[in-house]
C-alpha cells in the first residue's frame, strides 16, 4: 500500500500517544495506571493523518531488484520452484 518501515514506525509512535491525547490536560495529573490502553481506535486515528511515502514507481524498482538479486521466496510460485528442482544436476542420477 506504499507504506515504508519508517511509515509504520511513525504510525505506531503516533498511535501510542493516542491515550495521552485522549486524557487532554488531565494527562499531567493522572497516575500511569490511569492511562487508557492503546487500542485499534488509536491506530485508525493515527492512520488518518498519514500518507504512504513509497510511490508505485519506487515500489516497482524494489520489486525488480528483488526479482534479480533477492530472495526467491518473494513472489515465487510453486511452478517456479519445481522448474528449479528439475534443472539441478545430481551426482549419480
Amino acid at each position: 500500500d506504499g507504506f515504508s518501515g519508517a511509515d509504520l514506525k511513525a504510525l505506531c509512535t503516533d498511535a501510542s500517544l493516542g491515550p495521552i491525547r485522549q486524557l487532554g490536560a488531565r494527562a499531567l495529573d493522572v497516575n500511569a495506571n490511569e492511562v487508557p490502553p492503546i487500542s485499534a481506535k488509536h491506530f485508525r486515528q493515527a492512520l488518518r493523518g498519514m500518507n504512504p511515502s513509497v510511490s508505485p514507481s519506487d515500489l516497482d524498482v524494489y520489486l525488480e531488484f528483488n526479482r534479480t538479486y533477492g530472495s526467491k521466496s518473494l513472489g515465487a510460485t510453486e511452478s517456479d520452484d519445481s522448474e528449479d528442482d528439475d534443472s539441478v544436476e545430481r551426482d549419480g542420477a
